[in-house]
Parts: structure tokens; sequence; C-alpha cells
């Protein structure tokens, strides 16, 4: 039983974007309603802490990709696109005038 709420728990903290305050707050407060032993409770905490960082991380990288992906298929110029442009008009100008 305890196992299968661990499982469920971590699974559900690596799906979510969550403190690690949050997480750790969640993990305590399961340890010492399951009553754990003091090493399996640390070990569950810092188990939950590390599965909350990995999904947030996991998370933004999805984000950034999504974003990324959707910038390059609507042909949207970048900031880097723009700098770009800006310094070739920068320099033409300059051309022109001096």
């Amino acid at each position: 039983m305890i196992d299968l709420l661990k499982k469920t728990l971590l699974a559900g903290i690596g799906m979510t974007l969550m403190t690690k305050d949050k997480a750790e707050e969640l993990a305590r407060e399961i340890v010492k309603s399951a009553q754990l032993s003091a090493d399996k409770g640390e070990e569950f905490v810092k188990e939950a802490v590390k599965r909350a960082e990995r999904g947030r991380v996991d998370l933004e990288a999805t984000i950034q990709r999504i974003v990324d992906e959707t910038v390059k298929r609507t042909n949207l110029a970048t900031r880097d696109d723009i700098v770009k442009l800006n310094a070739r008009i920068d320099q033409h100008d300059a051309e022109r005038h001096g």
C-alpha cells in the first residue's frame, strides 16, 4: 500500500510544476501520516524533491522546444533576426552618409 502511494505521488510530482518547498512539505506530510522510519522518510522526501525538480526542468525544456518550433513554423522574425537586420540598416546608412 505504501509503495503504491509512494509511486503514485512521485509520478504526480514528476509531472507537475511544484516548488521545492511545496514538494518537500507534501512529502513530509505523507511520511508523517504513513509513519515511515526516519531513514525511509528522509529518502522519500529527497526522492520527491528530486523528481519535482526534474519535472520542472523537463517541462521548461518542452515548453521552450514548442515555442521555438512554433516560431519557426510561423516564420516570425526572432530577436536575433531583428538585431542582424538593424545592424545591416545601420551599416547601409553609414555607407550612404559616410
